[in-house]
């Protein structure tokens, strides 16, 4: 889930000291006297035979990692587009058989990209490349894209805390009330086998005893935590477990897409609360296996805060009837994607 940062203005152009003619050419075969090219330099001899090197890079450009493309018009024109297809930079190019030169409209220094074999286009004096992209196609995750952090360690020696992590109250709601609970996620297993990636977890719930109010009566204890796909967005849905729970209660598999390929995500979970701990503590226990492709590390898990009022809490307790594998920004109001703890399990 690592995305390189493209910083701009661009590197400015490095001169080169000449160029290299990599042809060569030979005798006629015919006994009919050759014409002769007077021409004193490459660029005489390409301008001589009237092709038009532009067509050659006519279209749409993409650097590796970053999320930044170039598209250039068979107008000798030029722009820079962002992950939107929005604009950024325009100008005009000029081209040849070994690059193009751009030429900003602004203030931006003039830019070199050199053909490579591969087909590449080089930016001098930068390690950066594009390469011919048929459309855009963004590598910036879902979440980098919207600003949500992973802001929670896995394997923290100490609980975090979440705020409005715990709502309680009796009956249809008399008496709500939020307050602050602590999330610890730990790591015990994490292997690799034939291509298959088995990861083992415990996401644990304290909640301190005061958090909870006094209500001379029996109440309910509500928290939430779900598993997210970081760079699609997806929630990984599953029901809501009601008390204590096994593995075999709990299974769900969900595939999650990546630049056009499928990741097939399998995990069990298992909850179990502890209502009389011996601490000042309550504490809810929810077990993990999941199961993975190797190549594949954007498996977040959420720790998520309660709504403010009873009638939205009772929303998000629904939520998986309501948008079941929905965009975690596109999901309905009562979750705010940006007060929860982002636990990245894969890393």
């Amino acid at each position: 889930m690592k995305n390189k940062t493209y910083l701009l203005p661009f590197a400015s152009l490095l001169l080169a000291g000449g160029i290299l003619c990599t042809g060569c050419s030979s005798t006629p075969a015919s006994s009919v006297t050759a014409a002769v090219s007077t021409a004193s330099s490459v660029e005489e001899v390409s301008a001589m035979d009237g092709y038009d090197y532009l067509n050659d890079y006519v279209g749409l450009w993409g650097y590796y990692g970053i999320d930044l493309w170039l598209r250039v018009y068979e107008d000798s024109t030029f722009e820079f587009v962002n992950s939107e297809d929005e604009t950024i930079y325009t100008g005009t190019v000029d081209a040849d058989e070994y690059g193009m030169n751009l030429y900003f409209d602004d203030d931006n220094p003039q830019m070199r990209l050199d053909l490579s074999v591969s087909g590449d286009l080089l930016e001098e004096g930068s390690s950066d490349a594009l390469h011919p992209v048929d459309a855009i196609v963004t590598q910036a995750s879902c979440f980098e894209k919207n600003g949500l952090e992973i802001n929670a360690a896995v394997d923290s020696a100490d609980p975090i805390r979440l705020d409005n992590g715990v709502s309680s109250f009796t009956g249809k709601g008399t008496g709500y009330n939020t307050d602050e609970c602590y999330w610890q996620v730990t790591k015990y297993n994490d292997t690799t086998h034939d291509g298959l990636r088995e990861i083992q977890f415990d996401a644990v719930c304290y909640i301190p005893d005061s958090s909870i109010p006094y209500f001379g009566q029996t109440y309910e204890t509500y928290i939430s935590s779900e598993l997210y796909d970081a760079y699609s967005g997806t929630w990984l849905t599953a029901s809501t477990a009601r008390g204590d729970t096994n593995r075999g209660d709990n299974h769900y598999y969900h595939t999650v897409y990546r630049n056009d390929k499928a990741y097939d995500i399998e995990f069990f979970f298992s909850t179990d609360w502890n209502m009389s701990s011996s601490s000042d503590d309550k504490i809810f226990t929810k077990s993990y296996v999941v199961y993975l492709p190797e190549d594949y590390d954007g498996l977040v898990f959420a720790a998520q805060a309660q709504p403010d009022n009873y009638t939205d809490a009772m929303a998000l307790d629904n939520l998986e009837n309501v948008s079941p594998e929905g965009n975690i920004m596109d999901l309905p109001p009562p979750l705010n994607p940006y007060a929860s703890l982002y636990f990245d399990i894969c890393g």
